[in-house]
């Protein structure tokens, strides 16, 4: 189960575009969203500078950029995106809340959720590479493609099933919430090994066999259906990926070890 969503949108109008399939990602999962948006004090404190300018997109006119139009370009985006959350509140059952920080932006999008539970969704094209992470973060990740509809099947990906046990508890919490079905995608190879892991389970017949092990034939397992993927955040499927196909991929952090 998701219980929390942690999303940090951008103020562009592709991304408010996406705020009523982040909030209807929510809904449906149970999930309360924290809009948390960022006033980038670079572009403020480049705004102070006398020689900066600013070109109309629309009319091509140049003209000076003023510090005090930046803050209410800002504020007007800000309370846009509070009137939408509070009008789709009003037609589901959606809790939400808006918050403000200032900062710079690659610096706040790197630092991890407040609490263990909740989940930060990064929203991506649909053509772009997955983020090249130095070191996996310690924290879930919710990917949405900008193309995302909503979930039809909670598609678990298991390739070892000792490491990917809270893998397998995730997708089957998300499974049963709403209900969905769930479909467990397996190498080909191993397919005996891991279904014997499965059959205790009662999830055998969810077992999907997947020759040409790659994340591009996982993907196209579901046909044309619209997927949550469940996998681990890092898994070896996710070297050098991009979203094509993607719809929605939960990476999953390991469960924390109790100490002794």
């Amino acid at each position: 189960m998701i219980r929390r969503i942690l999303w940090y949108p951008d103020l562009g109008q592709a991304e408010l575009e996406m705020l009523d399939q982040v909030a209807e990602f929510a809904a449906r999962h149970g999930a309360r969203l924290r809009a948390v948006v960022i006033e980038d004090e670079s572009l403020l404190r480049c705004a102070e500078l006398p020689c900066t300018r600013e070109v109309s997109l629309t009319t091509g006119r140049v003209r000076t950029l003023e510090p005090e139009r930046v803050r209410l370009q800002f504020r007007r985006r800000r309370e846009h995106i509070r009137q939408r959350l509070q009008q789709l509140a009003r037609h589901r059952a959606l809790e939400w809340s808006l918050e403000v920080e200032y900062g710079r932006r690659e610096q706040l999008l790197a630092r991890p959720p407040a609490s263990h539970d909740e989940v930060q969704v990064l929203v991506l094209d649909s053509a772009a590479e997955l983020p090249p992470w130095d070191c996996p973060p310690d924290y879930p990740l919710l990917l949405l493609s900008r193309r995302f509809r909503p979930v039809e099947l909670v598609l678990a990906i298991l390739e070892e099933a000792t490491r990917d046990a809270p893998v397998l508890a995730r997708a089957e919490q998300l499974a049963r919430q709403q209900p969905l079905p769930l479909w467990i995608a397996v190498p080909a190879a191993r397919a005996d090994e891991l279904g014997a892991v499965l059959e205790p389970l009662g999830l055998r017949p969810a077992m999907l066999p997947i020759t040409g092990w790659s994340l591009s034939g996982v993907v196209a397992a579901a046909s044309d259906r619209a997927p949550l993927l469940v996998l681990q955040r890092d898994s070896p499927l996710l070297n050098g990926a991009r979203m094509k196909g993607i719809n929605a991929a939960l990476l999953v952090a390991p469960e924390p070890q109790s100490s002794a």
